[in-house]
């Protein structure tokens, strides 16, 4: 403090230590600070429980599909049916999750972009940094474990059509494989693939900057 005192009245300006914080906030600063958070993590728990209900989604559908096939085995045009209203199902999930994703990367991207707090020393802001860029990879890691889900199960929509396909061109009269059964399996389970590649490309432009981390879908 002596130092300190002296340096300042001979006009000399002491090196900050990189471990001593800013001047304690006002209580009504701390408030805000308080409310602030508060608001984050109520908005983060939304954002998780939003994806967690798309996750159950792409959890039955795939019990679903174990019962269809056993179901319409048999019967190629009720199959390609219910793989259609599957495919629109899948959609669905997506699409919430693609909703909760993007909250999620603006949320990220809000963090980010705020000034450090300063009232902590520059070491505990490097953590603090570190601790939220630690978070966003984490989200982005799960927001791909999702994608790896919904192509698994848009892959097996895909086989299971093929095979339905084949048993509709030999039981079936006419072109089983132009008939309208098919093609709305078809342009659902095509759709689908298109927004699951929107979804990728989505949470890619959401990592957080800078960040060496691959992800793999």
């Amino acid at each position: 403090m002596v130092l300190a005192a002296y340096g300042k009245a001979m006009g000399v300006t002491p090196t900050p230590n990189k471990d001593e914080p800013a001047a304690p906030k006002s209580p009504e600063a701390e408030a805000l600070d308080r409310l602030k958070a508060s608001q984050r993590n109520d908005r983060r728990n939304a954002i998780g429980d939003a994806k967690g209900r798309a996750r159950e989604k792409l959890q039955k559908l795939l019990e679903k599909l174990k019962l269809l096939k056993k179901l319409y085995a048999n019967d190629p045009k009720t199959m390609a049916k219910a793989l259609a209203a599957a495919a629109k199902e899948l959609q669905g999930a997506v699409k919430d999750y693609a909703k909760a994703a993007k909250e999620s990367g603006e949320m990220f991207k809000a963090d980010f972009a705020a000034a450090p707090d300063a009232s902590l020393t520059p070491d505990q802001q490097m953590a603090a940094r570190k601790d939220l860029e630690d978070q966003a990879k984490g989200e982005a890691s799960a927001d791909m474990d999702f994608i790896k889900g919904v192509r698994s199960i848009a892959n097996a929509l895909k086989d299971d059509l093929t095979t339905a396909k084949t048993k509709g061109i030999l039981t079936q009269p006419g072109k089983f494989e132009r008939s309208d059964e098919v093609k709305e399996a078809e342009e659902g389970i095509k759709d689908l693939e298109t927004m699951t590649e929107d979804l990728d490309q989505q949470i890619r432009r959401d990592m957080p900057p800078g960040s060496l981390m691959k992800l793999e879908a």
